[in-house]
């Protein structure tokens, strides 16, 4: 995502919420998206974070259980992101106390998405779990649909200039003007505290903008294969035969309306007929094997920045571990 820049410190970001640890749910069918950090809701300091409700590495139920993309091996997981970004709070904290000031972050990983990276891996091809169809039709649980936000820990004018290194949290405030370049005798950092925490943990380094094109682009080149097309004409003929209309998995969402947390039964039988005929016309292995092999070949041209950016995020994680240690 970004996920993407997505490490990039919640508060520089502006403190109105947390990264991809703590955005809503997102639906989409192929893959997760970065949420903006500017218009996502910040954890409840009282929540608690149950890792129980992280999404799984690969998925552990419906058709694409077990299921893992070879660039999923460069991308960063949700465990990744939340290492992070508690590291960077918790560095924020510490440097915040060197000046004098004590503030109060939520932990990470309070409001998690419902897949582990961008590669959405159990919506890629479409709606993948019979058992969540029959449930949510072509949504995903309340759990996460309707995660509740909070107001951001209040700072006085003095601990936002330390902070951000700016006289407001808010990116999009007009009068929003660099800090002093000091505070009481002592520098304050570029960026400030969260700018710092962002450079012990060498973030700022971190792009995994090639990763999320190349799995855009095997995506796309993978529904042009003969053996994907063979497979979706004969999901849609499928289709066809219980009674619906549709020329790829991508559309079974748009033959009824959807309404989040009650899905009619009109909308439930369309999502269960959609999981049936994948699994009848063995769709989202062929489709996943197609790009697979798209992936592997993706690897091999760009190997050298793939392994690079992979170890700036290694790096980044020890640094991580380091400081929540220390």
């Amino acid at each position: 995502m970004n996920r993407h820049a997505k490490t990039t410190s919640i508060v520089l970001a502006a403190v109105t919420a947390a990264l991809m640890t703590g955005c809503s749910a997102s639906t989409a069918s192929t893959s997760n998206k970065a949420k903006d950090p500017r218009t996502e809701p910040m954890a409840q300091e009282s929540s608690t974070v149950d890792k129980a409700n992280w999404p799984p590495a690969t998925p552990r139920s419906g058709l694409a259980k077990g299921l893992s993309l070879p660039l999923e091996d460069y991308m960063q997981t949700y465990q990744d992101t939340v290492t992070l970004d508690n590291a960077a709070r918790h560095i924020q904290k510490q440097c915040m106390a060197d000046y004098g000031f004590t503030i109060t972050l939520p932990p990470a990983g309070s409001t998690p998405p419902p897949n582990d990276n961008d590669a959405n891996i159990e919506r890629r091809y479409g709606i993948t779990d019979r058992a969540t169809a029959e449930k949510y039709g072509y949504g995903l649980p309340d759990g996460l649909q309707h995660q509740q936000g909070a107001t951001l820990p209040k700072m006085t004018t003095e601990e936002t200039e330390v902070f951000s290194g700016y006289t407001s949290l808010n990116l999009r405030d007009p009068n929003r003007a660099p800090a002093p370049s000091t505070y009481k005798g002592k520098k304050i950092h570029k960026n400030g505290c969260a700018g710092w925490a962002d450079d012990q943990l060498g973030t700022p380094s971190l792009d995994f903008a090639l990763v999320s094109e190349l799995d855009g682009q095997s995506l796309t080149q993978s529904q042009k294969t003969p053996a994907v097309q063979d497979a979706i004409t004969a999901w849609s003929k499928c289709m066809s035969a219980k009674g619906y209309t549709v020329d790829t998995p991508y559309n079974a969402d748009k033959i009824v309306p959807h309404t989040d947390g009650t899905p009619s039964q009109d909308e439930i039988d369309v999502a269960l007929a959609d999981v049936d005929c994948k699994k009848s016309t063995d769709l989202v292995k062929i489709w996943f094997d197609a790009e697979s092999a798209i992936q592997k070949q993706q690897i091999a041209d760009h190997r050298d920045e793939l392994t690079q950016s992979k170890a700036r995020n290694t790096a980044a994680l020890a640094a991580a571990k380091t400081a929540l240690e220390g």
